[in-house]
């Protein structure tokens, strides 16, 4: 009897890795491309590349009045003409699909000397790991987890990932607002940031008649929501970006981690120093815990002047061309550490 059981089991086995390998030789492309098109055009454009950049939109959006349309990439890659940056970029996007994406990577065949990896402030906020966009970007990685490629399309057609409703998500971010504690290493009178936003919305900003002005007050109390936060270890992001840095280590992968730009100019106007040094250590602990063995974090927090954002009534990483310039330049200078004898000033 228990003979018959260990056949049964070794010819259920043997029938499952079949179909997985029929899979993986019919169908699993074509779901790739439907679901996580960004790794299929890395693995099509890694024999031609020397370096990566992993990026949300931050990356390729412009200004209509632009007169230089080039992305980040585009033009860091301009210091370094004899290289190839290959951008993979997804709107939305940050550590926790950027940690798929790496392990993607061949390291077999054409070994990239470099990858670049954004790395978004606000993408530590609760605005961010509870966006309703997050469902549909935990979907894209789901053919991407280290399990058998049949089993991932098993649990992808049976919605077996981080498939909360948008209404789940919004009261966790909520709820994160109103429990999570500020720290500051002075006093300050507002505990949460549920607190400090329902005190900058009565009234922070009147027009010339002495009417509220709802545009300004909205915009402040979104930068709160944005911004006011500590980043710690348990932070999911920080989880995200420590597996990458350790990955790169790891398999020898030199990293650099490109810290974007925020508009500290209008947070410090409309809102004050307070929120302004809670981005600026948020900014700290990164780059403190980043910098170490094969990995660098290019500081970019303060290089765009608050003119120079695309977006002026949100927060977005959104640039001009003299914006992203200013990004491009600074990566391209950080890179210099390895690339120096690749390096001719293009501007």
């Amino acid at each position: 009897m228990f003979k018959k059981i260990i056949i049964r089991i070794f010819a259920l086995v043997i029938i499952i890795a079949g179909l997985n390998l029929i899979y993986n030789f019919t169908f699993y492309k074509k779901d790739l491309e439907e679901k996580c098109e960004q790794v299929v055009e890395l693995r099509k454009k890694q024999p031609d590349t020397d370096i990566f950049y992993f990026a949300e939109s931050s990356n390729f959006n412009v200004r209509e009045d632009d007169s230089i349309k080039q992305s980040i990439s585009e033009i860091t890659n301009f210091f370094y003409p004899s290289l190839k940056i290959t951008a993979i970029n997804k709107p939305a996007t940050h550590g926790g699909i950027y940690r798929h994406w790496l392990t993607h990577i061949d390291l077999t065949e054409n070994k990239p000397k470099a990858v670049i990896i954004t790395l978004n402030l606000r993408s530590f906020d609760a605005n961010w790991i509870h966006s309703k966009l997050e469902t549909p970007l935990q979907e894209s990685v789901v053919l991407l987890k280290p399990y058998p490629k049949l089993l991932n399309r098993f649990l992808l057609s049976l919605n077996a990932f981080d498939n909360k409703t948008e209404q789940q998500r919004e009261r966790d971010m909520i709820k994160e607002w109103e429990t999570t504690q500020l720290e500051f290493p002075f006093p300050f009178k507002y505990k949460t940031v549920t607190e400090w936003d329902y005190h900058m919305a009565q009234g922070t900003y009147t027009k010339p008649d002495g009417s509220w002005d709802a545009e300004k007050i909205t915009l402040a109390c979104h930068y709160v929501k944005t911004y006011a936060f500590n980043i710690k270890e348990n932070n999911p992001r920080v989880k995200d970006f420590d597996f990458m840095a350790d990955w790169c280590h790891k398999n020898n992968v030199n990293l650099y981690f490109n810290l974007l730009a925020e508009n500290l100019q209008y947070a410090d106007s409309l809102v004050g120093k307070e929120l302004v040094f809670l981005m600026k250590q948020n900014r700290d602990f990164l780059v403190n815990r980043y910098n170490k063995n094969n990995c660098k974090v290019i500081d970019n927090l303060e290089a765009v002047p608050g003119k120079e954002y695309t977006d002026q009534n949100w927060t977005t990483e959104h640039y001009s061309y003299k914006g992203r310039m200013a990004i491009a330049k600074n990566l391209a200078n950080g890179l210099r550490t390895q690339f120096n004898n690749y390096y001719k000033a293009a501007y």
